[in-house]
């Protein structure tokens, strides 16, 4: 009986390169999590669970219309999803995945935290 061989490398079908489509979507993916206003959207719906739209912009202390907008992309990423009652409109994470990655991305900076905070290359402030 042959064992099957479970692909352990990353990405395995993702071509690599500054031009490829396929890296391009994938920085996009990321671009998701990287601007301080949507990471920190989803780390409050992660806390919280569903929140209205109004919650947010208090807690956030942003203008409604930018939170809506990193909303709306947030969504339209799939990365939260959208419950309508009324005129009320309440947001929460959309997918287990998108816990994850914050859960993981926590780990990965509290493991490396010095290095992160002291890099010159990497976009200091938000």
């Amino acid at each position: 009986m042959q064992e099957k061989v479970v692909e352990t490398r990353p990405l395995p079908r993702v071509e690599v390169g500054r031009e490829s489509e396929d890296m391009c979507l994938l920085a996009r993916f990321f671009s998701g999590f990287a601007n301080s206003t949507r990471l920190s959207i989803l780390l409050l719906l992660a806390r919280q669970g569903e929140t209205k739209v109004g919650d947010l912009v208090r807690e956030l202390r942003a203008p409604q219309p930018r939170v809506s907008d990193h909303l709306r992309c947030l969504a339209w990423c799939g990365y939260v999803e959208v419950r309508r009652e009324g005129r009320n409109a309440f947001y929460s994470i959309a997918d287990k995945r998108v816990l994850e990655m914050l859960r993981l991305g926590e780990a990965m900076l509290r493991d490396n935290f010095g290095h992160v905070e002291s890099c010159e290359v990497l976009e200091k402030g938000c």
